[in-house]
């Protein structure tokens, strides 16, 4: 039930709403907004779902009131000013994919057709045969003017799109598609606004609650790694989940050998016979959508896909570089033939400066090799410069990046946090050793002794002075009222905040850090 086995659950990923409607069996069922949802599946209504009103879970109507009488009598008595009921998301071909049949089974790019209420009257009433389509009941944005919000989403960062188009939906002498289009449809009927921090807040909320939903239903089969969500904010600042897309499944082997372009490729849009039209203006825009080729990963993206990163991330990044002389015995053949490891220096230079320098900046700097690398490779103006990648590879640098500064941090830490606290699970020695096993206490012990040893030399830092400073002013009897935190709770990974309190005949200073050594006990299993 929870294996997806086709390229177009990942492309349009329409199960998303069967999974927010199943009960899960060890948590509650998250609140989470969507518009009346249809399913079709060859052109017949399978599945209708919706948000209850009282308690925002997402519920499934009854498979006899499914049909597509009832749909258009609930829709067409609900419209909106802007007239338009809602919108159809379904597969169409795509010539741009030159991948053979039997590796590439279902095409890669999504249709988006609006409905006013004749157009929807039409399309129910229609015998079009369509093998599968998402139908969804329009929703009106919080301004005359129809936007939408894009969430991509990984586990280590998400990132917030929001375009608004620059014409009102209630104009209704313009065509419907010059009102309503915002990713979809071309960047001259649209604008980039910007997305507010309680609604970036509320989206990353929602989108998590569904990840947390997902895998609890599933007991961790449906492990998303990454996606684009797709959200509105109406009147009321409802925010409203629409669908979602381009999703990445954590583990799922029988999708190694699918094009790696696929999602890049898998874009919403217009039917062609809409890209251009414009109802308002005689001469059409002189704009085009520009692409560009991402030069870390080859991917072609829009302009606007492309975000800035410093050299030096390509740098850390780039460190599983093979050797040559770990290289493969078919590409040692392929070198000897083309005479890049024979014994002359400009061979021998060439060689370094392949197997040395990233590929990434051999292709921004051409004249770039390893000599020069070696002397640039140190210097922060040579560190901070920076270049363009699509939005993959920044998620993927991103990563590697928070990855490791926090492993440098816990590692900085790890340590210290041995070492006997004055408060909060162990009170004294004889506590700690009762609660460690034999093969245990050795190494500890071992471990805390060092790390007080490099602390005679170590700087002591302001909180520390400013509890010594207040020791020296105190009276003996007063000093032994007073506990004070130990260095492992200042150098705690996890720190709270220490606060205060006036008592009626001394001053307390009250701990509310983590239990840091007790956190790094459980996680030894012991």
């Amino acid at each position: 039930m929870f294996h997806s086995e086709t390229l177009q659950e990942h492309i349009l990923y329409d199960k998303i709403y069967q999974y927010l409607w199943v009960k899960s069996e060890t948590s509650n069922p998250p609140s989470i907004l969507i518009p009346e949802t249809v399913i079709l599946i060859r052109s017949m209504p399978i599945y209708w779902y919706f948000t209850d009103r009282g308690s925002g879970e997402v519920k499934r109507k009854m498979h006899k009131n499914v049909n597509k009488e009832n749909i258009k009598e609930s829709w067409l008595n609900s419209v909106g000013k802007s007239g338009v009921v809602g919108y159809l998301l379904h597969f169409i071909e795509n010539l741009d994919l030159n991948y053979p049949n039997e590796k590439l089974k279902v095409c890669g790019q999504i249709q988006i057709i609006y409905f006013d209420k004749e157009g929807f009257i039409k399309f129910m009433d229609s015998n079009v045969e369509l093998p599968f389509g998402i139908l969804q009941k329009y929703v009106e944005a919080a301004d005359d003017k129809n936007s939408q919000i894009q969430a991509l989403w990984s586990k280590q960062i998400t990132l917030f799109t929001k375009r608004t188009t620059k014409k009102s939906y209630l104009n209704k002498s313009m065509n419907i598609y010059e009102r309503l289009c915002t990713f979809e449809g071309p960047d001259y009927l649209s604008e980039a606004t910007q997305v507010k921090d309680f609604q970036s807040q509320r989206i990353s909320e929602q989108i998590q609650k569904m990840i947390n939903h997902l895998d609890s239903i599933s007991f961790g089969k449906l492990n998303i790694s990454q996606g684009i969500f797709y959200f509105k904010v109406d009147r009321q600042a409802k925010c409203w989940f629409l669908f979602c897309g381009n999703l990445k499944f954590d583990g799922e082997k029988h999708l190694k050998d699918c094009p790696k372009d696929l999602y890049q490729q898998a874009q919403i849009k217009i039917p062609k016979s809409i890209d251009g039209i414009m109802s308002v203006y005689s001469q059409k825009p002189q704009q085009l959508n520009k692409e560009s080729k991402c030069i870390k990963c080859g991917g072609v993206e829009k302009e606007n896909n492309f975000i800035l990163i410093p050299y030096h991330y390509i740098l850390e990044y780039d460190q599983n570089t093979i050797q040559p002389q770990n290289w493969p015995n078919e590409i040692k053949k392929g070198a000897t033939k083309i005479k890049l490891v024979s014994t002359s220096s400009a061979s021998t230079d060439l060689l370094n400066t392949i197997s040395q320098v990233p590929l990434v900046l051999q292709k921004v700097h051409e004249k770039l090799n390893y000599q020069s690398f070696d002397q640039y490779k140190n210097h922060d103006g040579f560190l901070h410069k920076t270049l363009q990648v699509c939005l993959n590879c920044y998620i993927s640098l991103v990563a590697f990046q928070e990855k490791k500064q926090k492993d440098s941090v816990v590692n900085s830490i790890s340590p210290h946090m041995k070492i006997k606290k004055s408060l909060g699970g162990f009170t004294s020695a004889k506590s700690l050793q009762q609660y460690l096993r034999p093969d245990i206490k050795e190494k500890i012990y071992t471990q805390a002794s060092d790390t007080c040893r490099k602390y005679k030399n170590i700087k002591i830092r302001p909180v520390q002075q400013y509890v010594q400073q207040r020791l020296q002013s105190l009276s003996p009897t007063q000093k032994s009222s007073l506990d004070f935190p130990s260095s492992p709770d200042l150098l705690s990974y996890h720190t709270k905040s220490s606060t205060y309190e006036l008592g009626s005949n001394n001053r307390k200073l009250r701990n509310c850090y983590n239990q840091s050594l007790q956190v790094k006990l459980n996680n030894l299993n012991i």
